[in-house]
């Protein structure tokens, strides 16, 4: 049985000049080896709806359950949502990282968001024992955006593009504190069982450590669980 850990450690963070607010929870779940046990009989098959750079499985529905039931009271906390809004899972997933810098797509080698909407969530909870890479926060510096909104974002990807136009393409690699454009101004590190909960409208990137995050092996990869979920109208 999954269980939230009652004595979970629950930190209120403001990220950035924008002081977004997010979560950092440590010692998550009571226990790590049943989740761990799922990933290493999951099937993982590279996800062609998206540019994770990397394999994902599907996430067993009572962790995800455990999870989101527990987290709920700071959720509402998190985006204070009008009280007509309710709690949409909207996809969830074990993922590893498997592409090798080389492979890299254009889009793989910039920071990004996951939806330009403040109730969008995510949620990030690393699995593996580790050393491994973080998760980094980034503001795009000639607009100075940190998260981009509905309203922002046409304006934001046409200025990105004639940036990259003009330097001949992405810089090579994956998003670093060196990736031009942009200012890694936060970086919060791999922890076995620690949670991180962010706005999806966050320019973020994974701080990939390619000599040991890139294993398609649950026992020795970059093995986190992902859940996104939005709040909205009730219908």
């Amino acid at each position: 049985m999954y269980a939230f850990n009652p004595k979970a450690q629950v930190q209120w963070l403001e990220l950035g000049q924008s002081r977004t607010r997010a979560l950092l929870i440590d010692d998550a779940l009571t226990d790590l080896s049943l989740i761990r046990q799922e990933a290493m009989s999951a099937t993982f098959r590279q996800d062609q709806g998206s540019y994770y750079p990397g394999v994902r499985a599907e996430l067993p529905q009572a962790y995800a359950r455990c999870l989101l039931e527990a987290l709920y009271p700071l959720l509402l906390q998190l985006v204070q949502p009008p009280p007509e809004y309710r709690l949409i899972p909207q996809q969830w997933y074990l993922s590893l990282l498997t592409t090798p810098a080389a492979q890299l797509l254009p889009l793989q080698r910039l920071p990004h968001f996951d939806k330009a909407e403040p109730l969008h969530l995510a949620i990030l909870h690393y699995l593996a024992d580790g050393p491994h890479g973080g998760t980094g926060f980034f503001r795009h510096d000639a607009s100075g955006l940190e998260k981009i909104t509905p309203a922002q974002q046409q304006a934001y990807f046409s200025q990105l593009q004639q940036q990259l136009a003009a330097q001949g393409g992405a810089a090579a690699g994956f998003p670093a504190a060196q990736t031009p454009h942009f200012t890694l101004y936060q970086q919060l590190a791999y922890k076995p069982n620690r949670l991180l909960i962010y706005p999806g409208h966050l320019l973020h990137s994974a701080l990939v450590e390619p000599d040991t995050d890139l294993s398609a092996d649950p026992r020795h990869g970059r093995l986190t669980a992902n859940l996104f979920v939005q709040f909205q109208p009730k219908r």
